[in-house]
């Protein structure tokens, strides 16, 4: 129960129009066509459905595929810590082990630190590209294929859309390599400084989308910060500060143009 109400105001993070109006418009359709709300809902069904089959497969091969209970306690913990981590809290399911047990397969930590990487809604709480940004360059690549079946077509979408195709997925693009390149920077940053390739990354992702947990999670045994080197906890540091201003604004403040306004 607590979890379900824990749920419940993740879903708050999605997107912004769960929370302010101020930009809902009469063309927009409100909430149920807002791109980034149901991008993360198809995400958080998505996702555990894929995983639960993945543990079904695997219960079946040790006879254990009749315990109703089980298989339902492995659905709703796999879709609580997908949500969470698509939201970049974190939080893990108590039953989230319980799928593991249940099945006798592990859950990639990739797969939570993808989840994290995406993140959640633009101008919420949560780290990460944004679902908006991956909305644009979903768009903008569908686009393309269209294109290079019919190169003189014209897009049947509307104005909004063709400026999300265009200027939007141009934006989202610069983000996503700026995103990218500071993830490998701080990645090879922290191997410099004696850490392990994979504890590298995990901590790389982890400062980057904000998501503290991903270092009790993400990797086959939990990252101690403690046991860090005084350079590796400086790395991490600005990592968290990139993370959650984001490296975009960061660039803006050093944008001499932009201080003439």
């Amino acid at each position: 129960a607590g979890e379900a109400v824990m749920l419940l105001f993740m879903l708050f993070a999605l997107s912004r129009l769960t929370f302010s109006t101020d930009t809902t418009t009469a063309e927009s359709g409100g909430l149920p066509q807002d791109p980034e709300f149901r991008i993360g809902i198809a995400v958080v069904v998505a996702v555990p459905v894929f995983l639960f089959l993945r543990h079904f497969l695997g219960a079946f091969d040790v006879a254990a595929e009749r315990d109703v209970v089980d298989a339902g306690r492995a659905l709703w913990g796999s879709a609580f810590t997908v949500l969470s981590f698509l939201t970049t809290t974190g939080f893990a399911s108590a039953h989230w082990a319980d799928a593991q047990a249940w099945s006798g397969l592990l859950t990639p930590g990739l797969l939570l630190m993808g989840l994290a990487l995406i993140g959640g809604g633009v101008a919420t709480t949560a780290g990460g590209v944004k679902l908006l940004r991956v909305f644009a360059l979903y768009r903008n690549g569908v686009r393309e294929m269209e294109r290079l079946v019919h190169p003189s077509s014209v897009s049947s979408a509307g104005p909004r859309a063709r400026r999300l195709q265009k200027d939007g997925a141009f934006i989202a693009w610069i983000f996503f390599m700026l995103f990218a390149l500071t993830l490998a920077l701080i990645t090879i940053l922290l191997t410099l400084t004696g850490v392990a390739f994979d504890t590298a990354l995990v901590l790389a992702v982890s400062g980057l989308s904000t998501t503290g947990p991903l270092l009790e999670v993400a990797a086959d045994a939990p990252i101690a910060l403690i046991e860090l080197n005084g350079g590796a906890k400086t790395i991490f540091i600005a990592a968290m500060v990139l993370g959650r201003l984001e490296t975009l604004a960061i660039i803006a403040l050093f944008t001499p143009d932009l201080w003439r306004g």
